[in-house]
């Protein structure tokens, strides 16, 4: 009979370990399916109109190059490998390479008629070494208009590519004036 009281304690225990470990795992799987990784910063300066010069860093801010480009827009592309969802969950994350920058045109007529270049960035030659890890390897790209005082982040998240843009605001110095006047505090 003293087994009995036991068996609802024992009961109650179990089902409350196994309720925190699903609730972990689904908020591992939510993170790891929802997380976005910085891959690349890009900063535009113009040299001429349509023509302008892209500085592009990696995730460690570490110079990939400086680059001429035409047009309106920029364009990335990057491979992307794809690892089975079930390494997505362990923990295990996709690759990508940065494989092409580029400018675009938002006008076709333009985009037909007009200057264009691309840019190699990076090999994928390790990635296709060990093309077997990976459950399938597609292009991802995206594009966006080219804007001057701004930065342009693209993250890698688990299904492709996406770009952030932030304002960058640029120190101005203080004139002699407010100098002066900062110091007498008036």
């Amino acid at each position: 009979m003293k087994y009995l009281f036991g068996i609802p304690f024992l009961a109650a225990i179990i089902s409350i370990t196994l309720n925190f470990i699903l609730a972990g795992l689904l908020a591992l799987t939510y993170t790891t399916l929802t997380k976005e990784t910085p891959i690349a910063t890009i900063v535009f300066n113009l040299k001429k109109p349509n023509e302008f010069q892209a500085l592009i860093k990696d995730n460690k801010g570490n110079r990939i190059g400086l680059y001429t480009i035409n047009g309106d827009q920029w364009q990335l592309d990057v491979g992307f490998y794809k690892v089975s969802y079930i390494a997505t969950v362990l923990g295990i994350s996709s690759k990508y390479t940065l494989d092409r920058f580029k400018g675009r045109y938002s006008n076709i007529n333009d985009a037909n008629t007009k200057k264009s270049k691309a840019y190699k960035l990076e090999s994928n030659k390790l990635v296709d070494t060990f093309s077997f890890f990976f459950d399938t390897s597609y292009g991802s790209s995206t594009y966006k208009n080219i804007k001057l005082n701004t930065l342009f982040t693209v993250f890698k998240t688990p299904t492709g590519i996406m770009v952030r843009e932030k304002p960058i605001t640029r120190k101005m110095d203080k004139s002699f004036f407010t100098t002066i006047k900062s110091s007498i505090s008036f």
